[in-house]
């Protein structure tokens, strides 16, 4: 396989070097611009040597065109900062891969090794920065390629057991928190067109339920079309099981059926209203038609007359 057709001497001279660690590349592509690469096992899923030159100047001159990528999920609060080791590190959030593209191996090692460190929490950007790590750590002065490959495979392992549910997502975890489901959304709109939860608390004023501490609408008169229930107009008194409330209906009539209702069959005036008794000894009524609660009948306090 050969590399002839290249354009940029230094990808093309680095191309024999590959081959040399890597064997033969899994892919080539003679051409002006063209690539090679080596699907791998182990720390590196995969070399890219590609025919181009990046110029660079940090951390000092050089020119970067060989990629080298490692299995490893980045949480979305540590993706910013490993992004910010250098400008020659990137995370596909899909792929779950961090990838370093430099001017050698040895510099993918270093590259990867301080993303990996950050990613993991061990270390944090500051620190990077302050004791200006990022070359010290390319040069080999903080610790040699060999070791730095043994210390980055258990950084991968812990990784990959900690995050295996992440590493299986279908989508990047910094933009999104789940998967588009069609269904789900056809499911919200149903919600949102389906207001009529709202419609039904209104009365035929358009007045909430709740107005007038729970007694502007009827739970006698089933509601409209529309799904409003029937406006209250005035008070009566509601006889109950000995007490007397203050029930407000739309109409008298409702005020007289509902009180005929509880005074032959209690039963069933509990059922039909789902009456029941708060801690406020209030009788608390439901709609007759839809079961909905809408109303507080408020107990009925006798006024005393003041001593002269």
């Amino acid at each position: 396989m050969s590399v002839s057709n290249w354009q940029y001497p230094r990808p093309k001279y680095y191309y024999k070097e590959c081959v040399k660690m890597f064997g033969k590349p899994t892919f080539v592509a003679n051409v002006r611009h063209g690539y090679a690469l080596w699907k791998t096992k182990g720390l590196f899923s995969e070399h890219l040597l590609i025919d181009e030159d990046v110029k660079h100047c940090v951390p000092r001159p050089h020119h970067d065109y060989f990629y080298s990528s490692v299995k490893f999920f980045l949480p979305k609060d540590k993706v910013c900062d490993v992004l910010k080791i250098s400008g020659s590190i990137n995370y596909d959030g899909l792929k779950k891969e961090l990838t370093a593209r430099c001017g050698a191996l040895g510099a993918n090692y270093a590259t990867l090794y301080l993303g990996m460190l950050v990613g993991s929490g061990k270390m944090t950007i500051s620190q990077v920065k302050k004791n200006d790590m990022y070359p010290r750590m390319i040069q080999g002065k903080i610790l040699p390629y060999n070791k730095m490959a043994k210390q980055m495979m258990k950084l991968k392992r812990a990784n990959n057991k900690r995050y295996k549910k992440q590493l299986k997502a279908d989508f990047a975890t910094y933009a999104y928190s789940e998967c588009y489901d069609p269904n789900k959304k056809k499911t919200r709109k149903r919600k949102k067109k389906g207001g009529s939860k709202t419609r039904k608390f209104r009365n035929t004023k358009n007045q909430s339920c709740k107005k007038n501490r729970m007694t502007s609408c009827c739970p006698h008169m089933p509601p409209n079309s529309e799904g409003q229930y029937a406006a209250t107009s005035g008070m009566k008194l509601l006889h109950y099981k000995g007490k007397k409330y203050e029930l407000f209906t739309c109409c008298p009539m409702c005020a007289e059926n509902m009180n005929k209702l509880a005074k032959t069959n209690v039963k069933k005036f509990d059922k039909v209203y789902k009456a029941k008794i708060d801690k406020n000894h209030n009788l608390k009524l439901s709609n007759k038609a839809t079961g909905k609660f809408i109303q507080i009948a408020r107990l009925h306090k006798r006024k005393t007359k003041r001593r002269r």
